[in-house]
């Protein structure tokens, strides 16, 4: 078996994502595809949308805030120093339905969901940090629809507007 090098990552890129500021701490790349670790920060009114990942699990631990979880035909709360599993092809959706931001560490293994995130976000460098919570334009949607597809991401219903 190939060993992995190790690696110290002291830059990470950080994109905005449908309204989630999202830091790659350890990509695909540099875990040589093993998995993927990426710190997000979801906003007030954020909603990632009822989507699957037919090409990684996703674990989550929520370091402050509150999000409503949907995996499956489950739906809870999640606070923080809580955690969860979402396996591939199963739906998903994240929602801040609190009144402060939600930050987490995220895996997804195998790695691969960071080069989606680069792929769609607005690098943090170029991003308007007063990013609105409203849903993509339609014409952006039909883009992250089709970048979704590229990746094995199916987007079930796309996010709502900030109180919907």
């Amino acid at each position: 078996m190939l060993q992995q090098p190790a690696v110290h990552n002291r830059q990470s890129p950080t994109y905005v994502f449908m309204g989630v500021t999202m830091k790659i701490l350890l990509s695909s790349e540099q875990t040589g595809g093993q998995f993927s670790l990426i710190e997000g920060v979801m906003p007030p009114g954020g909603d990632g949308g009822l989507h699957v990942h037919s090409h990684e699990d996703e674990s989550m631990v929520l370091l402050e805030g509150q999000l409503e979880v949907t995996i499956g035909e489950k739906v809870f709360e999640l606070f923080a120093g809580e955690s969860y599993f979402a396996p591939r092809d199963v739906p998903q959706r994240l929602r801040n339905r609190g009144t402060i931001p939600a930050r987490a560490m995220l895996v997804t293994t195998p790695g691969g969901f960071d080069n989606f995130i680069a792929k769609a976000g607005v690098p943090l460098s170029d991003a308007v940090l007063s990013a609105s919570l409203t849903p993509p334009e339609p014409h952006q949607l039909a883009r992250l629809f089709e970048l979704a597809e590229e990746f094995g991401i199916k987007i079930l219903v796309p996010p709502e507007a900030q109180g919907d």
